[in-house]
């Protein structure tokens, strides 16, 4: 609605803008009304500038401007029917013409003509085809061609200013604009606005703009002849009351998609609704979009929330047994210390002699056991602790801290675990994420041989790569699982685990145990 009544208004202040006349003084008005018909001579063949259609119609951009010009004079201005633009030239050379289009300031043409303020200004650009990069600078290319009209303005002065370009000269604007589309040329220079219309109209969709130079605008003035200076006044005064907005509406109209032939005012009204409203309904759509991403971005942050309690939830429901499998193993390890101190002690009190290689390797073997309750303890305390921080880690560290914390258990149960393959492999994400994922499927394995009264259970892991095979004993998968017993939980927890870090896990059942592949993704 905003965007309607500002168009709106802009339409109703160029109406008012064509009707009000300047202010001209008596002398002014004199001069202007000694004659009935000013004419004006223009370059027929430049659209979408200005050009004389077969019914001798003048239109176009300029065409616009210089309408509006005289309007506001309130002279009336004729156009001199020609064919080509030198046919223009040779009757303002006759004193046929009293006002011209797109001459261009020279030291040979202000002999003989005087020129107004711009009645329009349009930037010269660089046109390359679609794989040639942005031009910053023109006069670091090297051996690249550019295909300027001989007879245009700018002939010389890119021949002089860029001697690092081969110019290849043309006949036409047109003909440049080929040549570069077919690869004759790698660049041309032309107006933006011709530019564009050129290649639509072509159809040469295989060029683009590539860059504008710095000072070469197209500007385009009215002349008049040098023993006319008070018309030039008067064009300068018109000219200067032309707004912005009245020159991007005429640019606008010209270089727009044409409407088809046949089409009536009452089709046009109902196909300008008609896009209005398919522009509501889409800026309407995007907002959808946007409020269903925030909800989408929100609900994500939760579940990852809800995920990450039940990752910790699932490891502290392990707390019990793995806690009960250290405490197993403590009191082996402690039992073992006290037997070895109560030899000594025993030697002591019957003042048995204690020889130093006897001590030494009494207090090694404490020592080696006490290392091996406080590595237990760490590898225990390293699963518990919860973590977000991405590492590098090898893959067989995890698998060993995953024995060490269930060793007791793995003991009591002959269960034999064997590695093999590319144990070397490392891997970006959590650690003891995957400390977790050994747990579960080796302590998996463990109550299922159990179970089903395997008496030699085992657990194979084989690395090849970035896909990991693990194969078992232990009787197979029960035909139902669901999360809420002890190993439905297990393996969502590994396939969730797994999948965070960009992976996948399946299971398939063989004889007598299941056969688990881990396919990891590569960047892992």
């Amino acid at each position: 609605m905003h965007k309607f009544f500002f168009c709106f208004l802009l339409f109703c202040l160029h109406l008012k803008a064509d009707v009000s006349p300047i202010d001209l003084t008596q002398e002014e008005l004199h001069y202007l009304h000694q004659k009935d018909v000013y004419t004006l001579c223009v370059d027929p063949q430049s659209s979408p500038f200005e050009e004389l259609t077969p019914e001798g119609i003048y239109k176009g951009i300029i065409a616009d401007l210089v309408e509006k010009v005289a309007r506001r004079l309130g002279i009336v201005v004729e156009v001199q029917q020609v064919l080509t633009w030198d046919d223009s030239l040779k009757l303002a050379k006759l004193g046929q013409c009293d006002i011209l289009t797109f001459m261009v300031p020279s030291e040979e043409t202000h002999k003989w003509l005087y020129f107004s303020e711009p009645l329009f200004i349009d930037a010269n650009v660089w046109i390359t085809r679609e794989e040639h990069p942005y031009i910053e600078d023109a006069s670091k290319l090297l051996q690249e061609s550019i295909a300027i009209p001989i007879v245009s303005d700018l002939f010389t002065r890119l021949t002089q200013a860029f001697e690092n370009l081969i110019v290849i000269p043309v006949s036409t604007k047109e003909e440049a604009l080929h040549m570069v589309s077919t690869q004759k040329a790698d660049m041309t220079i032309r107006s933006m606005i011709a530019a564009a219309y050129t290649i639509k109209k072509e159809g040469l969709f295989n060029l683009k703009i590539a860059g504008e130079p710095e000072g070469y605008a197209n500007i385009i003035r009215l002349s008049v002849m040098n023993d006319n200076p008070m018309l030039l006044t008067l064009l300068n005064k018109a000219i200067l009351t032309l707004s912005p907005e009245e020159k991007e509406l005429s640019v606008n109209k010209h270089i727009a998609i044409k409407i088809e032939k046949g089409m009536d005012q009452e089709s046009v009204k109902y196909l300008t609704f008609g896009l209005i409203l398919l522009a509501t309904i889409f800026i309407a759509i995007i907002l959808w979009n946007a409020l269903l991403r925030e909800k989408v971005a929100q609900e994500v942050a939760k579940n990852s929330a809800i995920q990450n309690k039940l990752f910790q939830a699932s490891k502290e429901a392990e707390i019990g047994r793995i806690i009960g499998n250290i405490s197993h193993q403590w009191r082996g390890t402690l039992a073992k210390i006290g037997a070895l101190n109560l030899l000594t002690l025993v030697q002591l009190k019957n003042d048995q002699p204690l020889e130093k290689t006897f001590v030494l390797k009494q207090s090694e073997e404490i020592g080696k056991l006490l290392d091996f309750m406080s590595n237990t303890m760490q590898d225990f305390l390293e699963f518990y602790k919860p973590s977000k921080h991405q590492e590098s880690f090898a893959l067989l560290k995890t698998i060993e801290e995953a024995k060490s914390i269930l060793e007791a258990k793995i003991h009591k149960s002959h269960l034999t675990i064997e590695i093999e393959g590319q144990t070397h492999i490392h891997m970006m994400g959590i650690k003891n994420q995957w400390v977790h994922i050994w747990l579960n499927l080796i302590d998996n394995t463990i109550n299922a041989s159990q179970k089903n009264g395997i008496e030699n259970p085992y657990f194979q892991i084989h690395i090849e790569g970035y896909t990991i095979h693990i194969i078992d004993n232990a009787g197979g998968m029960p035909a139902n699982i669901d999360h809420h017993n002890e190993m439905g939980l297990g393996i969502y927890m590994c396939m969730e685990l797994v999948k965070k870090h960009g992976g996948e896990i399946t299971y398939h059942s063989i004889e007598n145990g299941v056969h688990i592949v881990i396919q990891l993704s590569p960047s892992r």
